[in-house]
């Protein structure tokens, strides 16, 4: 019976053979195709096996002759090229959101999609030292409780924590579980972030997700004003800086001619750029905050807000308090 099962099982095993033991220039011969199907316990004749190649040809996969002698055979196409494979490896091990246990792990079985001497080439991708992970194990199935509750539009309860100067978490709210309507799950800064209303707060809040815990997806449906609230998140993440949320606000900025690209970049093409003495000046939508304000600082005095007023008085002022912390460190003789 056992071996009746193991016959079964032929097809899988074969596809299985093609794409853990070959690659685009590496086959496999027929005898090493009746070798490795017995170590699974399968007995093949030759004959069966170019039946079981039409097989699967019928489902997507097309095998073909590499000639030599004896002639090998490969898989024409595969599930992952191998510079897919190698775009991937690249993003798993620079993830900071992913542990570096689970990215050795999703490595491991990407390479399983290599074949032959392909999987060899994976090892030598970036590999980044001493990389920043998060240490928080259950980020990925966070993710996961994410999407679900967005697709399902239900309420998602989570604890939510920072690190204190002794570098243990102190969690928010006083321990007890944030209760939000997730509008949108994005990518910035090399974070993942849940964008969620909170009906309590009655605001749009952004979470970093590797600093969740015990995410659950409620029963209770979105908040009527979380439906209300329409998010797009391309038009978001342009507005906002470092996913620090702020008012938003339509402010003028002007730069010198050179940052044209950088303006382009963030906000795309679609504001106008008027020609000054200083370079050009334009007005974009942002959720002002102190991120946005560091972001204008960068760039030195090449740029510079225009208005609206408020906007310029708190970017100043945020400037003097900068001066001032300088200042407090000062002593006489210094």
């Amino acid at each position: 019976m056992a071996k009746r099962e193991n016959q079964k099982q032929k097809l899988l095993r074969l596809l299985e053979i093609f794409i853990t033991r070959t690659d685009e220039e590496r086959g496999i011969t027929m005898s090493g195709i009746l070798s490795a199907l017995s170590d699974y316990g399968i007995d093949a004749e030759r004959k069966s096996i170019y039946d079981d190649f039409k097989n699967l040809e019928a489902v997507g996969f097309s095998v073909v002759n590499l000639g030599g002698n004896p002639p090998e055979y490969t898989l024409a196409e595969r599930i992952f090229e191998l510079p897919e494979l190698k775009l991937l490896v690249d993003a798993v091990q620079s993830s900071r959101f992913i542990t570096a246990e689970k990215s050795k792990e999703l490595i491991d079985k990407l390479k399983g999609f290599a074949g032959g001497g392909s999987a060899r080439e994976l090892d030598r991708q970036v590999v980044v030292e001493d990389r920043v992970k998060t240490e928080n194990i259950a980020t990925l199935y966070i993710v996961d409780a994410i999407h679900r509750a967005i697709n399902q539009k239900c309420q998602l309860a989570f604890k939510y924590f920072d690190y204190d100067i002794n570098k243990k978490k102190v969690y928010r709210h006083g321990g007890e579980k944030y209760t939000v309507s997730p509008k949108a799950l994005m990518w910035s800064d090399e974070n993942y972030y849940l964008v969620a209303y909170d009906e309590r707060d009655g605001v749009v809040k952004n979470f970093r997700v590797d600093k969740m815990e015990r995410a659950t997806v409620c029963d209770t449906p979105h908040s009527l004003s979380a439906d209300r609230y329409r998010l797009d998140p391309a038009d978001y993440s342009r507005k906002i800086f470092g996913m620090y949320g702020g008012k938003e606000e339509l402010v003028t900025i002007e730069a010198r001619e050179r940052l044209a690209g950088v303006i382009i970049d963030r906000f795309g093409k679609g504001g106008s750029f008027f020609r000054t003495p200083f370079g050009f000046r334009t007005s974009v939508k942002v959720m002002v905050s102190p991120t946005f304000f560091a972001w204008v600082m960068s760039f030195g005095a090449d740029m510079r807000i225009l208005g609206p007023d408020k906007v310029r008085e708190d970017f100043i002022a945020s400037l003097e308090k900068i001066r001032d912390i300088y200042c407090e460190g000062q002593t006489d003789g210094e």
